[in-house]
């Protein structure tokens, strides 16, 4: 999955923590600039999970995704991918509503009340953080006078 609130994630190197405390540093997650959803790239998910199995089963406590995947992986998904800012504040785009609507057009048209209801939480998500972005501007724009 690399598609989240209508819009493609942005890629990030961060370290993971596994439930039984083991450290994996070198992974590239993806992160939704408008929700914060985060997951492991798809493409190294599967390395992700074996490689800290094994290190948990071998007692291992810290490791690099490097150990198991190839740099040229890495940065093949770094390429793919636009880098996260998390300098900046969440933001939506209108390709990202449209392509909401258009999501929702379609689940209208095969019956899915589960997935419609799915898609009203997030264009609701994609409203507030609208209405954030537009009081923060409003905010900037009025103080910049005095």
């Amino acid at each position: 999955m690399d598609f989240c609130c209508g819009a493609t994630m942005a890629v990030k190197i961060r370290p993971l923590h596994s439930d039984r405390g083991m450290l994996l540093t070198d992974v590239p997650f993806l992160v939704c600039h408008t929700c914060g959803n985060t997951v492991v790239a798809p493409s190294v998910e599967t390395q992700v999970t074996l490689y800290v199995h094994h290190c948990e089963t071998d007692g291992v406590t810290q490791a690099s995704l490097l150990d198991a995947v190839s740099e040229a992986e890495i940065a093949e998904i770094l390429s793919t991918y636009e880098p996260f800012d998390s300098e900046t504040d969440p933001y939506v785009t209108e390709d990202q509503v449209d392509h909401m609507l258009d999501v929702w057009n379609f689940a209208a048209e095969i019956g899915d009340q589960h997935w419609i209801d799915e898609i009203k939480n997030s264009l609701h998500l994609l409203h507030q953080v609208k209405m954030h972005e537009l009081t923060q501007f409003h905010f900037a724009s009025t103080s910049s006078r005095f």
